[in-house]
C-alpha cells in the first residue's frame, strides 16, 4: 500500500528559491524606494475591496437611519439647530477678535496672520501598540495630501502624513516613539521639544533646564520651528514636572490635547512644508528646538 504521508521529493529547491526570493524583496524594500510604484499599484488595486468591506457598517446605518422615528428626528434636528446658534454667536465673537488682532499687527507692523487651508479626512484603520502609533486616512495624493502635512482634529495636534498613496495617507501620531514635536510654553514662551512614548495619553519633555519655569497645568502650543507644524496649535498639558538632582535637569510629562485614540474625523493643514529630515533626536542629548518632527521617511512595518 503506498504511504500518502510520504514527505514530497524534490521540494526542497523551489522552498529554498521562494525564501531567498522573500528576503530579498524585504531588503530592497526597506533599503530603498524601488518598490513604491508597485505599492501604490497595489493600492490602486484593493481600493475597491476597501470600498466593498465598508459597505455592511454603511448598510447597517442606513437601515437603523431607515427606521428611526419622526419624532426623534424632529428632536435631533432641533438640536443641531440649536448648536447653529451658538457655534454661530461663537463664530462673530472670533470674527471680532480677529479683526481686532489684525489691526493691533498692523499697528506693530507685522503682516496678517492667514487662516490654513483644511481638507477633512475620516479614519480607515488604527494601528497603536506601544512601539507605533499610526493611523490610516481615506484621502491620498489625488485630494492634495502629501507627505509631512499636519494632520489635528478639533481639539489639537494629532500627527503628520509620512506616506501617501493615491486613495490613503498614513499618519505617524505625535504619541509614536520615534517622534518629536517642537513645542512652546504658552505662559512663559520657553521652546522646548515634545516626545512620543508609545501611550496615547502622554508626552515626555526632556533634559529641560533646572532653573526652568514650568509647573502642572502649563499649556504647550506648536511653536513652528522646523517648518512642519504651524505655529499656535495646541500640543499638550503639563500633568506633572520632576527634577534630577543629581544631572541637573528637569523632565516633564505632559496629556495630549487630540483626542488621539478616539477621533473618527481630522482635518490635514495644507500649508509649505519642509523637507523630511533623516535624522531623529535621540534620548540622552539635549534636543535643539530646531530639531524636525519625525526620524523616518517611511512609516514603521
Amino acid at each position: 500500500m503506498k504511504n500518502i504521508f510520504q514527505p514530497a521529493r524534490g521540494t526542497l529547491l523551489p522552498v529554498l528559491l521562494f525564501v531567498f526570493l522573500a528576503v530579498s524583496l524585504m531588503f530592497i524594500d526597506h533599503r530603498s524606494r524601488n518598490l513604491e510604484p508597485l505599492r501604490v499599484g497595489i493600492s490602486v488595486l484593493i481600493a475597491p475591496l476597501r470600498q466593498l468591506v465598508s459597505l455592511p457598517p454603511q448598510a447597517g446605518a442606513w437601515v437603523l437611519q431607515w427606521f428611526q422615528t419622526q419624532q426623534s428626528l424632529i428632536d435631533e434636528n432641533e438640536a443641531l439647530r440649536d448648536r447653529e446658534r451658538l457655534l454661530n454667536a461663537r463664530l462673530q465673537k472670533m470674527a471680532v477678535l480677529s479683526a481686532e488682532n489684525a489691526r493691533l499687527r498692523s499697528l506693530l507692523g507685522s503682516a496678517r496672520k492667514v487662516a490654513d487651508t483644511v481638507i477633512v479626512a475620516e479614519l480607515l484603520r488604527v494601528d497603536q501598540n506601544p512601539y507605533r502609533q499610526l493611523i490610516l486616512l481615506n484621502k491620498g495624493s489625488l485630494d492634495g495630501l502629501r507627505e509631512g502635512q499636519a494632520v489635528i482634529d478639533d481639539f489639537g495636534i494629532m500627527g503628520q502624513i509620512i506616506h501617501v498613496t493615491p486613495n490613503s495617507a498614513t499618519v505617524k501620531l505625535i504619541s509614536d516613539p520615534e517622534h518629536a514635536i517642537p513645542v512652546q510654553f504658552v505662559r512663559g514662551g520657553a521652546r522646548s521639544v515634545a516626545f512620543g512614548n508609545g501611550s496615547t495619553d502622554e508626552l515626555e519633555l526632556r533634559f529641560l533646564p533646572a532653573t526652568a519655569d514650568i509647573e502642572p497645568g502649563d499649556e504647550l502650543v506648536s511653536s513652528g520651528l522646523g517648518g512642519r507644524f504651524p505655529a499656535g496649535y495646541p500640543v499638550a498639558t503639563i500633568v506633572s514636572v520632576e527634577l534630577d538632582e543629581i544631572q541637573g535637569f528637569k523632565s516633564a510629562r505632559a496629556r495630549p490635547r487630540a483626542r488621539l485614540d478616539r477621533s473618527r474625523e481630522v482635518l490635514v493643514i495644507k500649508t509649505p512644508v519642509a523637507p523630511l529630515p533623516s535624522e531623529q533626536p535621540r534620548e540622552g542629548s539635549a534636543p535643539a528646538p530646531e530639531t524636525d518632527t519625525d526620524a523616518t521617511q517611511e512609516p514603521a512595518r
